[in-house]
């Protein structure tokens, strides 16, 4: 049994406390790593996904992966990779892993804003703000790898006395099948985000989306806008794959 990211946040009815985001990018990071290691021509599906708070599992063994099945009714344009919503080619699987790395980014500032008023700041320490700017980066080639966040999430591990990444997310599937009472308040950083932290919120909110992110036409009136951004995702990959 698995639960989404978003329901954990539905039955918490706030956002991830910071040693829970580490967690789950720590994982998630992980899961995702493995994922590349298997990649073949044979099953260029097997990367067409798009991380969301709705494809994103927590596993009761404390580990993550991800699905594309049960989230139709989700508007998943803000998660998407700029360069799959404009069609630019990828050139080495580098960018191919890099697109998730975007999507992983947007999900866990999905996670760290969920129930914040938007006239409150999110409350990050700054190391992990530093890690998720650097995955949300428009550009590509700007954009960290997931050894770069698995680097980072080693980092905080080891100057921390922070408990086992996997704990943390075995307490938020608990909390959703109801066998948590209650969950730890961690100590989060009060400083200010800087702007970019500001257009990403209001990005996950639908607003300030470039212009290509708010004129997604689709290319089969009767597909779904998640299919439509699928369909564009494993066209990339597939094609990148056969070259």
């Amino acid at each position: 049994m698995h639960v989404s990211l978003a329901e954990a946040l539905e039955v918490r009815g706030g956002p991830l406390q910071e040693e829970e985001l580490w967690a789950v990018l720590n994982q998630s990071a992980e899961s995702l790593q493995e994922l590349f290691r298997k990649v073949s021509i044979a099953d260029p599906a097997a990367l067409g996904f798009i991380i969301s708070p709705w494809s994103l599992l927590l596993l009761p063994s404390g580990s993550v992966s991800f699905t594309d099945e049960n989230i139709s009714n989700q508007d998943l344009r803000a998660f998407t990779a700029p360069e799959v919503l404009q069609n630019q080619s990828l050139t080495s699987l580098s960018d191919v892993e890099k697109i998730h790395i975007y999507s992983l980014g947007m999900t866990l500032y999905w996670g760290a804003d969920h129930e914040v008023p938007q006239s409150q700041p999110i409350k990050l320490g700054d190391h992990l703000n530093s890690i998720l700017l650097g995955m949300c980066e428009d550009v590509i080639y700007a954009r960290v790898s997931v050894r770069t966040v698995l680097d980072a999430c080693s980092a905080h591990i080891r100057n921390s006395n922070c408990a086992p990444s996997f704990s943390y997310v075995k307490q938020l599937v608990k909390l959703v099948l109801g066998n948590l009472s209650g969950t730890d308040q961690l100590a989060r950083n009060s400083e200010q985000k800087p702007d970019r932290s500001q257009a990403i919120r209001d990005r996950l909110r639908g607003k300030g989306l470039p212009t290509e992110f708010r004129t997604l036409v689709s290319e089969r009136e009767e597909c779904t806008l998640r299919s439509v951004l699928l369909e564009k995702l494993r066209k990339v990959i597939k094609s990148f794959l056969m070259e």
